[in-house]
């Protein structure tokens, strides 16, 4: 059975070690600005949004070039694997548009891609899941196939302390009724068929955590959970103990966000992310 080979883009978040580890090639976003543009990662967040504040135009985010997955499916071709390729959901960014561009100019028929309809956190599960799998002896189609049933079954849900990035951005989705009309409302958000989406509507940051806690299923106890967040560790650390107290089987990390998915988001935003386990 031929070697499996990971790709993945930069919104997954992966520490250093869980690329090392795993072997996993990843394809850089790019944040633009006036004066330059910086590749998507884990950076000081902080500095990131300085720059941001200091620049006279809102930056935007750009998906990765044909020919950067076309450059990377070819190195691993070449060593004899075959390619998964997951990304960020095709309705938040057309990262994955280009990955299919370069899969038709080499050979579709080594290189599977993935929607994983989601983003950070839930890619990274699913990455390194994938990773498990090929490690287990599983074939590329049938990691394929579990990543397509496990997708549909994590729960995103997030925070923003303001909807003006998310409307700067263009990604607001079908929050966008929210915009002009309830400017004291803290939103509860969530990725719904790889759309940010309303969940529900709240009056306080609190009560929206709380809202979010309260749809974290006491079964299976057996769970991975991540609070991800932007400039809000404290909190989102408080949030892991809640969490604890309530799953104490669950498996919960802390997670942060890099340069593309927190412009959009904003500084302080809070996420929660829920696997059930089977």
């Amino acid at each position: 059975m031929p070697d499996i080979a990971l790709v993945t883009d930069s919104t997954a978040y992966l520490t250093a070690e869980e690329v090392e580890q795993n072997h996993i090639t990843v394809i850089p976003l790019t944040v633009n600005f006036d004066d330059g543009y910086i590749d998507d990662g884990l950076v000081e967040a902080e500095d990131f949004f300085a720059r941001v504040h200091r620049s006279q135009k809102m930056p935007f985010t750009s998906q990765p070039a044909v020919g950067q997955f076309a450059e990377a499916y070819q190195a691993l071709l070449d060593q004899g694997k075959e390619i998964i390729s997951i990304h960020i959901s095709g309705k938040l960014s057309g990262t994955i548009e280009s990955a299919g561009g370069a899969a038709r100019m080499l050979d579709e028929s080594r290189i599977s891609l993935v929607d994983s309809e989601q983003t950070s956190a839930p890619l990274a599960y699913l990455v390194l899941a994938a990773a498990q799998w090929a490690a287990a002896g599983l074939s590329r189609q049938e990691i394929v196939a579990r990543l397509e049933e496990e997708k549909t079954k994590i729960r995103t849900f997030f925070v923003p302390d303001t909807l003006e990035y998310l409307k700067k951005g263009g990604r607001i989705g079908g929050a966008a009724a929210l915009l002009g009309t309830l400017l004291q409302i803290k939103p509860v958000l969530y990725l719904h068929q790889g759309r940010i989406e309303v969940f529900e509507k709240v009056r306080t940051r609190n009560k929206a955590i709380a809202r979010i806690l309260e749809e974290l299923p006491a079964e299976p106890a057996e769970a991975k959970v991540s609070v991800v967040h932007t400039l809000a560790k404290e909190e989102a650390e408080k949030i892991k103990e809640m969490i604890l107290q309530q799953l104490p089987q669950a498996r919960v990390e802390v997670r942060e966000l890099g340069p593309v998915i927190s412009v959009h988001t904003g500084p302080r935003v809070i996420g929660i992310v829920y696997w059930p386990q089977s």
